[in-house]
């Protein structure tokens, strides 16, 4: 497993799904045009100076809002969001913050098990990896499935539950 985006060629990528990133791309987009349309009423009207503040704040932090939103969507667009790679070496996590191991190999693994949209990966030495299903386009049981189909079956201490 190399740097990022570099996979093997036989290496399945589970990413965000192409409508959550395009969702949010649209969303962005739709309130940076009404912050638009809300500056030039807020300019015609030209209204109390107290209220030019108030609303003009109120906008620009919309109007921030919306441009990490956008930019959001476009990282997970071009594959740059959420990801959960698996390879013949191992796999890597990166389904968000507080999931514990974010590389591993297949020779450490001691057990994985689904919990609703949360797949725990024991690893070697106590760690654990875990991994949410709910920001990747494959569903927890298919996912602990596949991770179970890189395991070697006939090595001691794996244990696989269904």
């Amino acid at each position: 497993m190399g740097g990022r985006g570099d996979y093997d060629t036989d290496a399945v990528v589970y990413r965000v799904p192409t409508g959550v990133a395009l969702r949010g791309i649209g969303v962005g987009t739709l309130i940076l045009g009404l912050c638009v349309v809300g500056v030039s009423v807020l300019r015609a009207l030209e209204p109390v100076r107290a209220v030019v503040v108030g609303v003009g704040l109120v906008l620009g932090v919309m109007a921030l809002l919306s441009v990490a939103m956008l930019i959001v969507g476009l990282r997970r667009l071009i594959g740059r969001g959420a990801r959960f790679v698996l390879d013949d070496d191992g796999f890597l996590n990166a389904t968000g913050p507080g999931g514990g191991v974010r590389r591993g190999v297949w020779r450490d693994v001691r057990r994985v098990q689904s919990d609703g949209p949360v797949i725990s990966i024991d690893l070697a030495g106590g760690r654990r990896s875990l991994v949410r299903t709910n920001m990747l386009d494959v569903g927890p049981r298919e996912l602990a499935q596949e991770l179970r189909r890189h395991l070697i079956p006939n090595r001691s201490g794996v244990s696989t539950p269904p």
